[in-house]
């Protein structure tokens, strides 16, 4: 018995050292006013149409790359702007060139307004982390 609760103690270690944190300040190339963090911002931007919107999207547009390699998460980073677009799309995650390409594009395609993040009352452009979880099944 000690020694099934040591394994589970040490899995659920494990599954927690591999959770990476991308809640830092990233170096985006965009120009203007001051970017925030979505944890510096009273209210942090959504999208207009739903949380799923962008996952109905996704999963409509997200073409598979020829090299079918086992990604399980794109890990992306843009910028929530003040009249609802997005911006500065990256990747934050170590993940082929390949499929870096087919999230950004489809990312960049995304035209459905957002919510701005919203600062001691005021409209305030945020950085937003959103994974893209992939699921072949």
């Amino acid at each position: 018995m000690k020694y099934l609760l040591f394994i589970f103690l040490f899995s659920f270690s494990g599954l927690a050292q591999t959770k990476t944190d991308y809640t830092t300040k990233l170096n985006h190339s965009v120009s203007g006013n001051t970017i925030y963090l979505e944890s510096e911002v009273d209210t942090k931007p959504k999208l207009m149409y739903g949380d799923n919107a962008m996952n109905r999207f996704l999963s409509r547009n997200f073409k598979f790359p020829k090299d079918n390699l086992p990604i399980s998460e794109i890990v992306c980073s843009f910028i929530v702007e003040i009249d609802g677009t997005i911006s500065d799309i990256k990747v934050l995650n170590d993940v082929p060139e390949s499929y870096s390409k087919e999230a950004i594009r489809v990312l960049d395609k995304f035209d459905e307004p957002w919510y701005p993040a919203l600062k001691d009352k005021q409209q305030v452009r945020c950085q937003y982390v959103f994974p893209i979880i992939i699921n072949r099944t």
